[in-house]
């Protein structure tokens, strides 16, 4: 079977971007790059017992949305999953995605055409790259294998002009064994550069030449850290950080806010794309003046003091002690008064803080709601939720767990990664008065009394 090749018609896609098809057996077949309605020959380079992984060998019948990628390594990198797809295409098959994706956890809600991006290349304000044995460049997907390219069209060319200085300057200093990674975050309204070195040992008695030469060259450069990860697993960042050059924070601007930005603070990757995603934020939440505002997982306070302006009250909560210091700085550098922040853990009971809630924005990692924070929710329902999120599977998760407790709205899908297959979606909660409540509490009965009976039948039928 492997190494075969079959004709197949492809009749959806993944949430990988990977083409779905069926051969003339009914093997399913996951085959990368093809997209939907597209006939071809392909080859099966891996099979298990209900399915086989194959590329396209020959191309019959392309998509009208079928298009030439820019990028002549997009096909080998793990980085842009959709550049073979026009635009528009992409903005469809994304919107898809979430349909389909809350359709799989039994939610019936609307789901809005995405806001696309303006900028489609060059957006990245952050380059996290691999720097191993001497190689540059992103993995291989599923792979431990770099794929190279000097270029990176997610990346400004002064990004790459600099990762590619960082290279070739630790080679000639023999500093490229000690290196696991190079990050560069860019102020895209300021033009701030911060660079980290990310290496397995100390080597910061002997990066001096390197600094100036880096230093020299590109005179936005306000920061470099050396950060230490002596670890031997896929932890990038270690614990332990050294400041080279310049100071520990670079600033940047977004929607008339100055932001000052730590090595390991979350900014969003799009900030053209975020100044959209927050005012659909104050959209739905319908933020006013009366509001005590609640924001969740708040980072560095960027919707935190974006809601602010709006808002009677905000306070910001975050795990990360850095982030909370950088966003109290933030509000001191933006002269926003309004707004408060602490370090606390969504897995902590927070039922105290939501007694006074107007409205709470939850914008959580990719793993979703705390399930602690989930129950609290349920116990000590807030006047309205506005939840932004950056992984369809784990929002629908917990959308489904909270539909019983809260009227859900339209959902609407923001684009914040252009070229790849991932999503931003925001929704708002409102919570259900009594009555509906207990109308919605019966129907679930209801619908377990059928199942139970259905269950039973099936049961005795199978006896029989």
């Amino acid at each position: 079977m492997k190494n075969e090749i079959v004709r197949c018609i492809c009749t959806d896609m993944t949430v990988e971007g990977h083409g779905i098809a069926r051969n003339e057996g009914g093997l399913v077949l996951f085959v990368k790059g093809l997209l939907t309605g597209e006939e071809a020959d392909v080859k099966i380079i891996s099979h298990k017992k209900n399915v086989a992984y194959a590329i396209i060998d020959r191309l019959i019948t392309p998509s009208p949305y079928r298009c030439e990628s820019a990028c002549p390594v997009a096909y080998k990198c793990g980085g842009c999953d959709l550049r073979h797809m026009s635009y528009e295409g992409q903005l469809q098959y994304k919107k898809k995605t979430v349909e389909n994706t809350l359709h799989s956890a039994g939610l019936s809600l609307k789901v809005r055409d995405v806001i696309g991006a303006d900028l489609l290349d060059r957006y990245r304000d952050k380059a996290q790259v691999p720097f191993h044995d001497g190689a540059l460049g992103y993995y291989r997907r599923f792979s431990n294998d770099i794929v190279e390219e000097k270029d990176c069209l997610l990346q400004s060319e002064r990004v790459n002009a600099i990762l590619q200085c960082v290279k070739e300057e630790a080679l000639k200093d023999h500093l490229a064994a000690s290196f696991r990674h190079i990050l560069v975050r860019e102020g895209k309204k300021t033009n701030e550069i911060m660079v980290g070195l990310i290496v397995r040992e100390d080597i910061s008695k002997r990066t001096d030449r390197l600094v100036r030469v880096l230093t020299e060259h590109f005179p936005q450069i306000v920061s470099v850290i050396l950060n230490i990860n002596t670890r031997n697993d896929n932890v990038i960042l270690g614990e332990k950080e050294i400041l080279l050059y310049g100071r520990d924070y670079l600033e940047d601007e977004l929607d008339g806010l100055r932001f000052r930005i730590s090595f390991r603070s979350f900014y969003q990757i799009h900030p053209y794309q975020a100044e959209k995603l927050y005012a659909v934020v104050r959209e739905l939440g319908e933020v006013s003046k009366e509001d005590r505002v609640f924001d969740l997982y708040c980072g560095i306070g960027t919707i935190s003091l974006y809601l602010a302006r709006y808002a009677k009250e905000v306070i910001g909560i975050e795990i990360v002690d850095a982030a909370v210091k950088n966003a109290e700085e933030n509000a001191k550098l933006n002269g926003i008064e309004n707004a408060r922040f602490y370090c606390r853990d969504a897995k902590e009971d927070l039922r105290p803080y939501l007694k006074d809630c107007d409205l709470l924005v939850v914008d959580p990692p990719r793993k979703g709601l705390a399930p602690r924070l989930i129950e609290s929710l349920k116990e000590i329902p807030v006047k309205k939720i506005v939840y932004v999120s950056c992984n369809a599977a784990t929002f629908a998760r917990d959308l489904k767990l909270l539909e019983g407790h809260y009227e859900i709205s339209e959902v609407q899908p923001v684009d914040m990664f252009p070229q790849t297959v991932h999503i931003e979606t925001v929704c708002a909660l409102s919570k259900l008065s009594e009555a509906k409540h207990h109308i919605s509490l019966q129907v679930d009965m209801d619908e377990l009394d059928v199942a139970a009976a259905e269950s039973k039948a099936t049961y005795h039928e199978i006896q029989d």
